[in-house]
């Protein structure tokens, strides 16, 4: 890892269903990643092609998503990364199927997400660290939680931009959810976090090239 005494670039790729959803990965993720120093992927890769293509553009570390053992791919479900001088855990953020579906249903019901303690239960899978980064919603979201900034950046695949996404009961409702949410919360991105001994700051970058990054958070 780079020395702690300066800030570090990390990527941050979540949800990118490669083989799956999509054909490959959008050259747009090479494009908005050129320069970081190491890459996170926060699950459902669906694809080992991921992986060697982001190695490209610099290290990876990886998790189990709960799409991937159907793609043969086995990675841990969550790690722990050093980098800055802090430490950032890296999980999917997937919970039992039965919470999943109450904040289903209560997100659908209120047309926002209802997420029934979901960044608290992520902050309890980690011990000490500094950053929590996930995926698995399809949606960018960045919270401090008992001073640890949890953050996802969205996905590289969203629903939206796939003809042939479900057409059945849940995937129509699911589609009507997101509807609800603003623009930038349905687009597909990736994230970056710059993080240093005084700095950590979480920001989405838009794969569509035109739309500016944002930062949506720091500690």
């Amino acid at each position: 890892m780079a020395a702690p005494s300066r800030v570090v670039r990390i990527g941050v790729v979540a949800d990118s269903h490669v083989g799956e959803c999509l054909p490959s990965l959008p050259p747009e993720v090479g494009e908005r990643l050129a320069g970081v120093d190491l890459i996170l992927h926060a699950g459902d890769i669906t694809d080992v092609a991921v992986l060697r293509h982001l190695g490209r553009i610099a290290p990876v570390v990886a998790v189990q998503g709960d799409h991937d053992r159907d793609g043969g791919i086995v990675l841990p479900r969550s790690r722990v990364v050093r980098a800055g001088g802090r430490r950032i855990g890296l999980t999917h953020g997937r919970r039992l199927r039965a919470v999943e579906m109450a904040a289903a249903l209560a997100s659908l019901a209120t047309g926002e997400p209802r997420l029934l303690g979901f960044h608290r239960a992520l902050r309890s899978r980690f011990a000490k660290v500094d950053c929590i980064v996930h995926g698995h919603l399809h949606i960018p979201l960045c919270r401090v939680v008992g001073g640890v900034l949890v953050f996802s950046p969205g996905a590289v695949y969203v629903p939206e931009g796939d003809p042939g996404y479900g057409t059945g009961p849940g995937a129509r409702a699911y589609l009507r959810f997101r509807r609800h949410q603003a623009s930038e919360m349905r687009e597909p991105a990736v994230g970056l976090i710059e993080v240093g001994p005084d700095r950590l700051v979480a920001s989405i970058l838009p794969l569509a090239m035109d739309r500016p990054p944002r930062v949506v958070g720091a500690v």
